[in-house]
């Protein structure tokens, strides 16, 4: 159980980082409860570049049908957590 709470603790940190560098923003203004529509500043251009760094820091593909799913911060964290065990 420990290595899933770090790998979470990991990828939590990747993707917060990652999203506060495309949006050119402080780590600490990033919650995992932020919804990505309201919350987050993301323009389109921004959200993509987003998308494809967290496909490249974990060597994944994150698929449209579950991107649309996708509603919170915590929401990426659960499916990168997801498709990272399934590679």
């Amino acid at each position: 159980m420990a290595d899933s709470d770090n790998l979470r603790t990991k990828v939590k940190e990747d993707v917060i980082r990652i999203m506060a560098e495309t949006l050119e923003i402080s780590p600490e203004e990033i919650t995992s409860d932020l919804a990505f529509n309201t919350d987050l500043p993301f323009d389109s251009l921004q959200l993509y570049e987003f998308v494809i760094d967290v496909e490249e820091t974990y060597n994944i593909r994150l698929p449209d049908e579950l991107l649309d799913q996708v509603k919170t911060v915590d929401d990426m964290i659960d499916i990168v957590m997801k498709l990272t065990k399934k590679a």
